[in-house]
Formats: structure tokens, C-alpha cells, sequence
């Protein structure tokens, strides 16, 4: 192998930091994107084939980056970079615009997919998909799997907490029912707190079967 091979980036590092950047920067042509906009509207100028596109590419990067444990790591990386830039903007910049409005929650919850993609990605990176050495464990893969998990429990729970209030607190016309995202919240921190004590009781099960098979000299 050549000095040149060596140190040649892997086609599919490049094919996935490639897709999504082009991604990134079809939605900033689209109008998706901006850094002062203090109008509330910024969709009625969205060009919307352009933000698909964007989606359809970020996804296919994603494909892309599936194919060695090197291009998930490096997209995993660039996905929590751009989380950490856009949770940046929307609590410094009142006027900054990623698809939704800094104080929507569709962002928020744009941002949480981000970071759970990105997690992902590096934790199957780091311990990639094979039978592991004996004695050792893919606690970085089990953590990625819990907070998705969480992430999903939590979400399921928020909104079956709204829809619970809407239908038993919002039947007449005249009820003030601003108070629905209060509950979907106490219902959504209950669903975090259980999927809390699942992963300590799935831990502890696993901690139990490994001492218990380096007893009895078997692989852990």
C-alpha cells in the first residue's frame, strides 16, 4: 500500500459528510435556514422540493455512512456538531430559523433526533456489529439503545398525557384547555423516570449473568 492510500479518506467518509453538507446546503438555498428572521413566516418563502431533497439526501448519507464503522463515527461526529450549533442558535439567536422557529417544538424535537442519530452512529462506530472478545461488553450500544428508548417512551407519554386531558377536561367549548401540555409533561417526565429504573434493573440483570459465567469459567 502506497503513502498515498494511506492516507486517502475512505470513499464512504466521503460520500456521507458529502450528502449531508449538500443536504445543509440545499435547505439554506431553500429559504430553510436563517439567521434573521423576526417575521414569524419564514415558510411562505420556502422553496419545498429543495427542503424534500435535503431530507432525502441527509437519509441516504446516513445509508452511506452504514457501510463501515469509520463513516459512522464521522458522520456521528458532524450530526452532533450541527446539534450543538443549531441548540446554540435558537437559545442566542431570537432570530435564527433551522425549518421551524427557535421556540417550536418541532425543532426541539428536530434537535433530539440529531443527537440520538449522531449517538448512534458513533456508539456502532466505536463497537461495531461482530461478536465481541470475551469479557467484553457493548455498554456504549446498550446506552445508545436506552436513550432512544427513553426518547420514545418519553414522546409516546407527553402526547398520550394531551390527548388524555383534551378528551377528559376539554369537552366543552368554554373549558380553558391550555393546561394539556402540563399534563403530556408530568405524564412524559413519569415515562422518562420508569425507563430510568428499566435500564438499572436490565444492568443489574446483566451484571448478575457475567459474574455469574466468570464463576463458572465461562465467556462473559
Amino acid at each position: 500500500m502506497t503513502s498515498h492510500e494511506q492516507r486517502s479518506v475512505p470513499a464512504p467518509v466521503v460520500g456521507a459528510l458529502g450528502l449531508l453538507a449538500l443536504g445543509i446546503v440545499l435547505l439554506g438555498v431553500g429559504g430553510f435556514v436563517r439567521f434573521r428572521d423576526y417575521s414569524g413566516f419564514g415558510s411562505d418563502q420556502w422553496i419545498r422540493p429543495l427542503g424534500f431533497l435535503a431530507a432525502v439526501l441527509a437519509l441516504a448519507g446516513i445509508g452511506v455512512a452504514c457501510v463501515t464503522a469509520q463513516s459512522r463515527r464521522w458522520l456521528g461526529g458532524a450530526l452532533l456538531v450541527l446539534d450543538l450549533f443549531l441548540i446554540w442558535q435558537s437559545a442566542t439567536n431570537d432570530g435564527f430559523r433551522f425549518v421551524w422557529n427557535h421556540d417550536e417544538g418541532e425543532l426541539f424535537l428536530l434537535q433530539v433526533l440529531l443527537g440520538l442519530a449522531g449517538f448512534v452512529l458513533i456508539a456502532t462506530g466505536l463497537q461495531p456489529f461482530k461478536r465481541p472478545a470475551p469479557g467484553s461488553g457493548r455498554w456504549l450500544v446498550r446506552a445508545a439503545a436506552y436513550a432512544c428508548g427513553a426518547a420514545v417512551a418519553t414522546y409516546l407519554a407527553f402526547n398520550a398525557g394531551v390527548q388524555h386531558y383534551d378528551t377528559t377536561s376539554c369537552t366543552d367549548p368554554g373549558t380553558e384547555c391550555d393546561l394539556s401540555g402540563l399534563e403530556g409533561m408530568v405524564w412524559g417526565l413519569v415515562a422518562l423516570a420508569v425507563s430510568a429504573a428499566v435500564v438499572v434493573v436490565i444492568e443489574v440483570a446483566l451484571w448478575v449473568v457475567r459474574r455469574r459465567r466468570r464463576t463458572v469459567g465461562m465467556p462473559a
